[in-house]
């Protein structure tokens, strides 16, 4: 029982940085009565539930620009299913992020140019994969210090044993990062990012489950640009055969758009967003649903 969860907590707070540049009557309606329309089935500053071998642990990342709400989908469905999931912004390469102090930070925007030149694109989002990979680490140690801390909320509720990455793009290549990197992260699952090569990663006996869209299907329309998507999708392509040698990895590929795997899919209108190229044709919610059972079917395998 309790206050009932908006779908963005403290709406205001949590997009100030991402729409400071917007006049403030689009901020009212966007963000009072679009978004803040929505209630979910989460209810706030609740007492979590006792368990005797502690609750496993999801850490969850965004993609580049992205939000922590944006996968709010994804963060209700493994709380109902037992988890406690940890909803990241990293600082810089998400829309906003704010820290302890109550410092705002700002989005770090990619050079436009970066988008059509391959090896540039590469040399730009692999440095922020890793640190995003890193910032997963960091925010484990702190959850972990939380779980052995009397007066913490967190207080033996965690098992550390069932510790696991997933995230949206970039957020789910430093899923797989983090994985191969933390010893402590048991699994990772990565929706639909392509997968970045890192020195000092070790994949033995750790699991990976790569969900993607289908890449053949829903490439760029403008043919400049869908030469660097093959460039970049083959270079993918090979990275993920070796790392096949080096962990167990599943893989299954759905008819989907890159941001069907967020709550894109269902926060614009479906029409809308399959007439402009947002999502696939798949349903939106079925999507999810499906790519929700199966990362929890994987995790409590």
């Amino acid at each position: 029982t309790g206050t009932k969860s908006q779908y963005i907590d403290n709406i205001g707070r949590t997009l100030a940085v991402m729409t400071a540049q917007l006049s403030p009557v689009y901020n009212l309606v966007f963000n009072k009565f679009y978004l803040g329309r929505i209630i979910t089935p989460a209810f706030l500053n609740t007492t979590p539930a006792q368990h005797q071998d502690g609750f496993p642990v999801i850490l969850l990342s965004p993609g580049f620009g992205g939000m922590n709400f944006i996968n709010t989908f994804y963060g209700l469905e493994f709380a109902s299913h037992g988890f406690i999931v940890v909803g990241i912004n990293h600082p810089g390469s998400s829309a906003g992020a704010l820290l302890t102090d109550g410092t705002q930070v700002k989005f770090n925007p990619i050079k436009p140019e970066v988008f059509t030149d391959v090896d540039l694109f590469e040399l730009t989002l692999a440095p922020l994969t890793v640190e995003q990979a890193s910032n997963l680490s960091m925010v484990l140690d702190t959850i972990i210090g939380l779980n052995s801390t009397i007066d913490s909320f967190l207080y033996q509720k965690i098992n550390t044993g069932r510790i696991f990455a997933a995230g949206h793009s970039i957020g789910g290549a430093a899923s797989f990062i983090a994985c191969g990197k933390d010893r402590r992260i048991a699994k990772g699952v990565n929706f639909d990012g392509a997968f970045i090569d890192e020195i000092d990663t070790n994949y033995a006996d750790k699991e990976l489950l790569l969900i993607h869209a289908d890449r053949d299907k829903y490439k760029p329309k403008n043919k400049t640009v869908q030469l660097q998507y093959d460039v970049i999708l083959n270079r993918d392509e090979t990275r993920i055969a070796e790392l096949s040698t080096k962990a167990n990895l599943q893989k299954l590929v759905f008819d989907a758009n890159h941001l069907n795997f967020s709550d894109m899919a269902i926060i614009i209108q479906p029409a809308v967003a399959k007439a402009i190229g947002l999502v696939g044709k798949a349903d939106g919610l079925d999507l999810l649903l499906q790519t929700s059972r199966v990362t929890i079917d994987f995790f409590n395998k």
